[in-house]
């Protein structure tokens, strides 16, 4: 292998890592579990498998019962990244965390794959699709917002009248019930309701208008 051709290896590595650097730097940014070094370190290592791949046996061609796949190693990034992304999720009652940082590490492994390969063009426009999806998609973009939706549950003092209550509440305030499951019991119901709300509209005023009414006994938003 030439000196030149090992100056462009090299130079791939370096530009999967930049790439790996520019996203990881966001992640890293808003302290997120994956952070700088953990996307560099995906996008070097792509990259180099990827190197690896194509170019790692180019000796052994030519040998006679000798067959290469170049894919195969390459193939290998895509099923292992799953265990680092996999790790990086959290499931909190109902509450999924992480999902976002775990397909970025996949993101960035694939960008590192297209770098290894030579791709730079694809590379870099994919690495910066993904930095401007994050950096944009953080703001306060009320047009690109979508209604509110919460979970509530609530002991309610037994009767169906009660129940009705708090939904013309809730409506009064142009919040949805958009589903609604009682349990029926002697000291209380348990009420689980769906509800959607304006994007403008936070839990604090949902909690707010729901301690005004004095049928419920205790509840919990999610």
């Amino acid at each position: 292998m030439t000196a030149a051709t090992q100056l462009d290896l090299i130079l791939r590595v370096l530009i999967a890592g930049g790439c790996g650097f520019a996203i990881g730097y966001e992640r890293d940014a808003r302290a997120k579990t994956a952070g700088l070094r953990t996307h560099i370190i995906i996008a070097v290592g792509a990259a180099l498998m990827m190197i690896v791949s194509k170019y790692g046996f180019a000796d052994l061609l030519g040998n006679k019962g000798i067959e290469l796949d170049p894919s195969r190693i390459a193939a290998q990034i895509v099923s292992g990244i799953g265990f680092i992304g996999a790790g990086t999720i959290i499931v909190r009652h109902e509450d999924v965390n992480g999902l976002t940082t775990a397909t970025g590490l996949w993101t960035t492994a694939g960008i590192g794959m297209a770098i290894g390969a030579h791709m730079y063009v694809v590379g870099i426009i994919s690495a910066l699709l993904v930095l401007g999806t994050q950096v944009m998609l953080h703001r306060n973009l009320s047009w690109l917002r979508l209604p509110n939706t919460n979970e509530v549950r609530m002991r309610v003092k037994p009767g169906d009248h009660n129940i009705s209550t708090i939904q013309n509440k809730l409506q009064a305030q142009d919040i949805e019930v958009t589903s609604m499951h009682v349990r029926k019991a002697d000291t209380a119901d348990i009420v689980h309701m769906a509800i959607q709300s304006s994007k403008n509209f936070d839990m604090a005023k949902l909690t707010a208008i729901l301690e005004t009414v004095p049928e419920i006994i205790d509840m919990e938003i999610y």
